[in-house]
């Protein structure tokens, strides 16, 4: 457990419903749902747009690049030279959403 200093402008508001302590894990608790929301939110967002681009989910595009060299010559023919870091960002968002995902759970269920 960490230890932290409370503005005292704070107190007040947090101990309306009694212990200060379980006030601030509310508090805290809400607060890192809404940022892990908000994070799991703009992964999505990027994982749509390389959806778009690529016109399959992240998945099929790592399985195609990965094992047809054919489909790799098409990507590149049609000005998609940067598929390597779009696939490695995708990859991270992919990841990302899974991992947030556990953090989020692991916050909600304790």
């Amino acid at each position: 457990m960490t230890t932290v200093a409370i503005n005292e402008k704070y107190i007040s508001a947090l101990t309306l419903a009694g212990s200060l302590e379980l006030a601030v894990d509310q508090a805290l608790q809400r607060y890192s749902i809404e940022q892990i929301s908000d994070k799991i939110a703009e992964l999505k967002r990027q994982i749509q747009h390389y959806e778009a681009i690529y016109k399959m989910p992240f998945g099929a595009f790592a399985n195609e690049t990965a094992q047809d060299p054919h489909f790799v010559e098409q990507l590149e023919a049609n000005g998609h030279l940067t598929w390597e870091i779009d696939l490695a960002d995708w990859e991270f968002c992919h990841y990302g959403i899974q991992d947030w995902t556990e953090t989020l759970n692991n916050i909600l269920l304790t």
